[in-house]
């Protein structure tokens, strides 16, 4: 089968399936490997300009996002980042201050986290391409994971959604008034995952880079449970109205079908949301539903819908 029929998610599965189960997890957002009394983390993520680099992005801004990528991971694990490693492919004709200038963001970003870059590779490639691996550890006892939720949990997410979504739509669309921040700076929540981490407050957590609903079908999946997500309780970002408004569109749909907010979306007892949401602090934790038995559905205006995973996927969509 062609991957363009099979898509990212189904291949991901048969990988797994060749691989085995050897004591590794092989669905979280990073790897994690005992250490002691605590995990080792390692994780690594790949950015290439045709899909990740929109024409408004400045070198800059390439070397922050994909150091940032690399550290969301580490903070969907409740880690502590330790270091980052960077292997640029690059095109011969590149200018040698755009290299630099990628350098200088990701080195920007990392410190932002008293980390450094520790190492990498250079290659020549065709179109601009970053390899990151970011290394962490984390308390053992402390480790955030995917798998773990049960229903009657609580569905939150940090910040607002939509933000990136919006810069993609705005950019496609050519419209004013519409920041690209949420597009080309991603913001990892080292701080609030450690948080969460550290208080042991969570049942489950994962980073929002594929996007809403794209999160909540492979949760549901390896969880072997559903969500009720209540669609008038999602934080949407400011540009994803003004974007709906502008082209016609559902600020819900930009906010929940398109990825890259780089937000976390953690799952939680009832009890524990007022203490969870003083740790998050100003970003803000939004509970937006709860984990059933089964299905995935979204109430809305007094009806219940099946929640469709329209989202995009690496090899199968062309959004």
């Amino acid at each position: 089968m062609k991957l363009l029929d099979l898509g990212e998610r189904a291949l991901l599965n048969r990988i797994r399936e060749v691989l085995g189960n050897k004591g590794f997890s092989l669905v979280d957002d990073s790897a994690y490997i005992l250490f002691d009394d605590r995990y080792l983390l390692v994780t690594t993520d790949m950015v290439r300009k045709k899909t990740h680099f929109p024409e408004v992005m400045t070198p800059w801004e390439m070397g922050w996002f994909a150091a940032a990528v690399n550290l969301s991971d580490i903070a969907a694990m409740g880690g502590e980042p330790l270091g980052l490693l960077l292997s640029l492919g690059l095109p011969k004709s590149m200018d040698e201050n755009q290299v630099l200038e990628i350098i200088r963001g990701a080195r920007e970003c990392v410190e932002r986290y008293d980390v450094s870059i520790i190492g990498g590779d250079t290659k020549e490639h065709d179109e601009v391409t970053i390899g990151g691996v970011a290394v962490g550890v984390v308390p053992k006892e402390e480790i955030l994971l995917r798998i773990g939720m049960k229903p009657g949990d609580v569905v939150a997410v940090t910040g607002s959604l939509g933000k990136a979504g919006a810069g993609f739509l705005a950019l496609k669309h050519g419209l004013d008034g519409v920041s690209f921040d949420g597009l080309v700076k991603p913001i990892p929540r080292l701080v609030e995952g450690r948080g969460l981490a550290e208080n042991r407050l969570v049942s489950t957590c994962m980073d929002l880079s594929d996007g809403f609903v794209n999160s909540l079908y492979q949760l549901a999946e390896i969880n072997k449970v559903g969500f009720l997500i209540e669609r008038d309780k999602i934080p949407v970002a400011r540009d994803a109205f003004v974007v709906a408004e502008k082209l016609g569109l559902d600020p819900f749909s930009v906010s929940m079908d398109y990825g890259g907010d780089y937000e976390l979306l953690v799952t939680l007892s009832e009890e524990n949301v007022g203490e969870a949401c003083d740790v998050v602090g100003e970003t803000k934790l939004t509970v937006v539903g709860r984990v059933t038995e089964g299905g995935l559905n979204v109430s809305f205006g007094g009806r219940v819908k099946k929640l469709v995973n329209s989202g995009f996927e690496h090899f199968k969509s062309s959004r």
